[in-house]
């Protein structure tokens, strides 16, 4: 995995969060603040349902290997227990 750029400690990220939130408080009128708090709650709910589909698909994939792989194990033990059978026969 790639070292991420926002590989910051989660003291000061979410301390910076907060101190752009409150400079922009100073500097905005309140249709102003709830324009822009709106926009980024937008902004971050869409990386949120992004990131969020990124992960079920990735999980759904492996499932899906799993299933795979699980299938060809038995499969492999359904074929050996006939081979076995067989050979009982004879």
């Amino acid at each position: 995995m790639e070292k991420s750029s926002l590989d910051i400690n989660p003291y000061t990220f979410t301390g910076s969060a907060f101190f752009i939130g409150l400079i922009l408080a100073n500097e905005l009128d309140s249709l102003e603040q709830a324009t822009i708090g709106n926009w980024l709650q937008l902004a971050g709910m869409t990386i949120q349902t992004y990131a969020s589909q990124v992960a079920l698909v990735d999980a759904n994939k492996d499932s899906n290997n799993d299933n795979s792989n699980d299938l060809n194990q038995i499969k492999r033990a359904i074929s050996k227990i006939n081979e076995e059978l067989n050979n009982l026969k004879k």
